[in-house]
């Protein structure tokens, strides 16, 4: 197997044995990082001999796209890793509301693990059992192939420079928290002004299931992004029938860990919250919902339950996602019912796997 281009020691080892510039290294990078490139073939600030001895030892993705499925708001990517598993990254493309046809940001929902192991009874990812943390090399392969696709699909912009993922969200396959460190590796290149993606904390949101030990190590490195808390229950009783996760991480402690999360990073939390008919979507948990949430920095998005073949739930209908939202804001809470982006390539939340689940 050739080396991972991420792998700036084996690069700069390299350039050093075949006393390359360092300009030469600076220029490969650019390639990769500002000019959205994965094929050294296209490289043509290199020149064709030192491409060819770069092809030769490295490799840019360590993932194998595999199948492309789009609809006009929403791209779902397979991907093959190198040890023959599955992985699902998704696109979001977030269009002007004034109907002008422009582009105003791209979203990448992207996989930290094979499977889940989380198990959450409304989730068909999890179904089909957790193989193994991605490495950093992997998740970052999907932002190259993202921003590279991107670039075929659209173009360049207005003012002739190039589109790229502007939102990274840690919500696709897996729990993040549970590959911490490379997690935290792959947001040191997302950052990552020089031989990295320059993307701003603000854009880069980390999803997790409750993971207490995952969120205070968050605190201890001052990593200060987004937190999106799935939390789809407002008490312990209902949390643990939905979330196994919860008798390891309870509602009581978790909501502390958040509070000190918030006072390090001064950040908002979004709590994530699935409505499934006459499960989650009772007024009364509304209310219960509030007194969970009443005086924290938090905002809550509801998610319509989207349907997947292993699974008896139904969606909650709009009048009664309108009269939980009424209640919340009503008490102050500031809530978005969100679209089920994907959904019709059942690259929405909780769908990835779903066409390997429909085959059983």
């Amino acid at each position: 197997m050739k080396t991972s281009i991420l792998n700036t020691t084996a690069v700069q080892a390299y350039a050093k044995a075949q006393k390359l510039q360092p300009y030469r290294v600076k220029q490969l990078f650019q390639e990769i990082f500002d000019n959205q490139q994965i094929d050294f073939d296209e490289m043509t600030t290199l020149s064709k001999d030192l491409r060819t001895q770069f092809k030769e030892n490295f490799e840019i993705l360590s993932l194998n796209p595999e199948t492309i499925i789009e609809d006009e708001q929403t791209t779902k990517i397979w991907f093959t890793t190198h040890d023959n598993f599955t992985i699902e990254a998704v696109l979001m493309f977030h269009w002007s509301k004034h109907h002008d046809d422009k582009l105003n940001r791209i979203t990448l929902c992207l996989s930290t693990q094979v499977g889940c192991p989380i198990w959450c009874a409304f989730c068909v990812t999890g179904k089909l059992g957790f193989k193994r943390n991605l490495t950093r090399e992997e998740m970052i392969s999907q932002v190259l192939y993202a921003n590279n696709y991107i670039k075929k699909k659209f173009g360049k912009k207005e003012d002739k420079t190039e589109r790229w993922v502007r939102n990274i969200v840690f919500m696709g396959m897996g729990e993040p928290l549970l590959n911490y460190d490379n997690l935290k590796k792959t947001i040191e290149v997302l950052l990552r002004q020089e031989g990295g993606f320059s993307l701003s904390r603000r854009h880069i949101t980390i999803s997790t299931a409750g993971i207490i030990p995952g969120i205070q190590q968050l605190i201890t490195d001052d990593i200060p992004v987004k937190l999106a808390i799935s939390l789809h229950a407002p008490s312990q009783e209902l949390r643990d029938k939905l979330m196994p996760v919860a008798k390891a991480y309870p509602l009581d402690q978790l909501m502390k860990t958040i509070d000190d999360y918030v006072r390090s990073s001064d950040n908002r939390i979004f709590y994530e919250y699935i409505m499934i008919r006459g499960i989650t979507d009772k007024p009364e948990l509304a209310t219960q919902l509030i007194k969970l949430l009443k005086g924290r920095l938090a905002h809550v998005n509801l998610i319509p339950y989207n349907t997947n073949p292993a699974i008896d739930m139904k969606e909650s209908d709009e009048k009664t996602m309108r009269t939980f939202k009424d209640i919340l804001e009503r008490w102050g809470i500031t809530v978005t019912i969100r679209d089920s982006m994907g959904r019709e390539l059942k690259g929405a939340c909780g769908q990835l796997w779903y066409e390997k689940i429909a085959k059983q």
